[in-house]
């Protein structure tokens, strides 16, 4: 329990620090909460199976992608860095799912993305295809968490699928913020969103018997 508690407050900090353009503390923090995350992941699961080995990985990759991030350095590197957690965590969950596979979700996915994406191109202008590409990576990874949960639903499933929705708001409403027009407490609705999504993706694995 405190463990969790350490990564929301940390979490907090480091949205407060960037707020503040205190980037120092803000890369600390952030660091820190996905390190927590890290620890929960590979001290609180029951075994150290192949779900939990991806969500380790994408975990860490996600922390790269991160410090990246809020240094402003390196954009190429910092995409492909969030681009490869995506697919970690994707992996995670298909993993798990065996048999037919329930198509209406991700036709809805793909409905709801299309209409997302159009409503941001005119801002878009050159980034366009990594948006795009962004885009695809985190509706497929929805659709597998969708998958688990509709195939074997519990707690841990419908964890990682809610944490998988939360990913993609995150990634939306940041898209929002930087193009479109600057939301009212917008770096606390996306960071918040995110680091929330993250835990969840972390509960889903943790939470497996």
């Amino acid at each position: 329990m405190w463990s969790w508690i350490s990564v929301a407050v940390s979490g907090l900090i480091s949205i407060s620090a960037f707020e503040n353009n205190k980037l120092k503390y803000a890369l600390f923090f952030k660091a820190v909460s996905l390190a927590l995350l890290l620890s929960i992941t590979v001290t609180q699961s029951a075994a150290f199976s192949a779900p939990v080995l991806w969500v380790t990985v994408g975990l860490s990759s996600a922390l790269v992608g991160d410090s990246l991030h809020l240094l402003r350095f390196r954009p190429k590197a910092c995409f492909g860095a969030f681009l490869l957690a995506q697919l970690f965590y994707s992996k995670a969950f298909w993993v798990q799912i065996s048999g037919s596979i329930v198509w209406w979700l991700p036709a809805l996915l793909i409905a709801t993305s299309i209409v997302a994406f159009f409503l941001l191109l005119p801002q878009l202008d050159t980034l366009i295809f990594p948006v795009t590409i962004m885009g695809i990576m985190l509706l497929q990874m929805t659709w597998a968490a969708g998958e688990v949960w509709l195939k074997l639903p519990s707690s841990a499933s419908l964890a990682g699928f809610i944490g998988s929705l939360l990913l993609m708001l995150s990634a939306l409403l940041l898209a929002i913020h930087d193009y479109r027009r600057p939301l009212p407490l917008g770096q606390y609705l996306i960071s918040g969103s995110y680091l929330l999504a993250q835990g969840l993706i972390v509960a889903s694995v943790v939470l497996l018997p």
